[in-house]
């Protein structure tokens, strides 16, 4: 593991300056992330979530889909630390808070509008849209007082996500809301039925998505 100091641009290409391979390069048991804290991988997230436009521009979409894949998924060093009840709530918060920006500002420009659970994207990059919430480190825990906070905040920004409106974006959204259904059936319900209301002439592709998000049956 790295010794020396790294700074956020550091390790930003750490994660996203590869070429795309299969199997991706983070899957060679000898690549070695760098070495931080818990509060410095979570700073470094969301400060790269929260200015992605600026941050990531020269990456290819199959950079980024690739990047993203390991940054958030089940192989991540990183964003796992957010499940750190010793790291502070107000920055575990802030990388939460940061997906807003990331999908409202990066997200819904770089990915084509397509829905991957009926089409075929055209762009590598909706695929970690698509499955964010899927492959996300992070899960709900219903019943379990010392997480009710951050579960509430994350289907609080799932609900904000639903009102960008660019398919891709709102996809993911309900795609996550249909993972959390089963711990909290009331709020993903509502969640979803104030998103219908208030969204009129979606396609009705994603209306029907919506409507089955609700039953929490989506794979």
């Amino acid at each position: 593991m790295s010794q020396h100091p790294i700074s956020l641009t550091e390790w930003i290409a750490h994660v996203f300056d590869h070429p795309v391979t299969d199997p991706a390069w983070h899957w060679d048991i000898h690549a070695r992330p760098p070495e931080l804290s818990d509060e410095q991988a979570l700073r470094f997230i969301a400060e790269t979530f929260e200015h992605a436009p600026e941050r990531l521009s020269s990456f290819t979409d199959a950079q980024l889909n690739q990047g993203f894949w390991y940054l958030i998924g089940c192989n991540s060093p990183w964003v796992w630390r957010i499940n750190h009840l010793t790291v502070p709530w107000s920055l575990r918060q802030r990388v939460l808070r940061s997906f807003i920006p990331l999908f409202r500002d990066f997200m819904a420009v770089r990915c084509t509008p397509q829905l991957s659970h009926c089409e075929s994207p055209v762009n590598p990059l909706n695929s970690a849209c698509y499955m964010w919430w899927d492959i996300l480190m992070l899960s709900s825990r219903g019943g379990e007082p010392e997480w009710a906070g951050q579960d509430r905040e994350v289907l609080a920004i799932m609900a904000e996500i639903l009102t960008i409106p660019h398919d891709a974006c709102r996809e993911s959204a309900l795609h996550g809301l249909n993972h959390w259904q089963y711990d909290y059936p009331r709020e993903t319900k509502e969640i979803i039925n104030t998103f219908l209301r208030h969204t009129p002439g979606l396609r009705p592709e994603l209306h029907a998505y919506a409507r089955e998000a609700r039953t929490g049956m989506l794979q």
